[in-house]
């Protein structure tokens, strides 16, 4: 493995590079070290892929043992990108012991820089307790760029995925997946999607997976109330953007960002969802099963029947009239509310498009 280091890390380590003879890329990290609110920090982008990870608070005893921080580092970001704990394994075995070298050319380094200047823009996601940065380099390997003049855009994580692909020679990504349906109360009216997602998500992301495959746009409060078989409130989960709210002794509350949805998939709860206290639409979450082989780093919508209301239509009474007056274009609001409908960019059920839309919705 071949660590490519800019000249401001060489001297903070105290080494002379050696020269560099790894000619395949994907065994390249080009490596500098820059300043972010006053702590040192490591930048690592891989030569093939741009992919890169950041290590954010090192202090001069861990640079005594870079080789195990910057493997650790390899070895965290191809697990957050669920490839495969053997495939992980056989790519550090096959890239060898680590070489320092000089960087490889202007080339490689236009890249560092630009991957340098992606840490600086993200530096609020930066975690003062944490040496390698999860968030960060999520945000920094889900930045659109083009690889050549004649390519089209593409993100650093599938660049990646494409190298591990050619690297292994089979899938390379396997996490744990649940199957869920959920349907909408609409009263006569039907909506449901049933939805396959990896299982370690918390309940914020589960929030925007389900308003993307419903068409919401996340404009109001919402919750989520756990039941156990005998009805009994085992945890209500908020927003953090939930100022006022009473609290219940029978029924613990908790953060959005701060519950794994894993905690309560593989049990026999009902779990409900609640968007809009308003209009007050009520989902209803039922497991359908798990699925320990998963192929896929990102939420799938495999059926679906119903639209979803527009946001603001006025609950179910509201609903039901909208839909009265859209079914009757001799209506007197006929054209008003086709307007409004617009407007609120109500549109029928689309799978291909939700699908689309999930493809990075955990990347946010």
């Amino acid at each position: 493995m071949q660590i490519c280091c800019t000249k401001k890390l060489n001297d903070e380590m105290g080494i002379v590079p050696g020269k560099g003879t790894e000619e395949n890329d994907l065994f390249c990290w080009s490596v500098h070290l820059i300043t972010v609110k006053r702590r040192k920090t490591l930048v690592a982008v891989n030569d093939s892929n741009r992919y890169g990870f950041v290590l954010h608070g090192l202090k001069a005893k861990d640079f005594k043992h870079i080789n195990e921080l910057l493997i650790q580092g390899i070895r965290n970001c191809l697990r957050d990108e669920q490839i495969k704990s053997e495939i992980i394994e056989r790519y550090l075995h096959v890239a060898g012991e680590l070489v320092f070298s000089k960087t490889r050319g202007a080339k490689y380094v236009a890249r560092l820089n630009k991957a340098c200047e992606r840490v600086n823009i993200f530096e609020d996601s930066l975690e003062t307790k944490e040496l390698y940065q999860t968030n960060v380099a999520k945000r920094m390997n889900n930045e659109l760029m083009k690889i050549t003049q004649e390519s089209d855009y593409t993100y650093p994580h599938a660049l990646l995925y494409r190298d591990f692909k050619l690297f292994a020679g089979e899938e390379i990504v396997k996490c744990e997946a649940v199957d869920i349906m959920v349907k909408l109360n609409l009263d006569r009216h039907t909506a449901w999607r049933r939805v396959i997602t990896p299982v370690d998500i918390t309940f914020k992301q589960l929030h925007i997976i389900l308003q993307a495959v419903f068409g919401w746009k996340s404009y109001h409060m919402y919750d989520f109330n756990i039941l156990d078989e005998a009805s009994k409130c085992v945890s209500k989960v908020i927003s953090e953007f939930e100022e006022v709210f009473e609290p219940r002794p029978d029924c613990p509350m908790r953060l959005d960002s701060e519950v794994n949805f894993s905690e309560y998939a593989k049990q026999p709860y009902k779990i409900t969802y609640c968007y809009d206290y308003g209009d007050n639409w009520e989902h209803e979450i039922t497991i359908r099963g798990t699925n320990t082989e998963y192929n896929k780093t990102y939420p799938v919508c495999l059926m679906g029947e119903g639209n979803a209301p527009p946001e603001d239509v006025g609950g179910i009474p509201g609903y039901v009239e909208f839909l009265k007056i859209m079914a009757d274009p001799n209506h007197v609001d006929y054209e008003t509310m086709q307007k409004w409908a617009q407007s609120q960019w109500y549109r029928s059920f689309d799978m291909e498009l939700i699908n689309k839309r999930l493809e990075n919705i955990l990347r946010v």
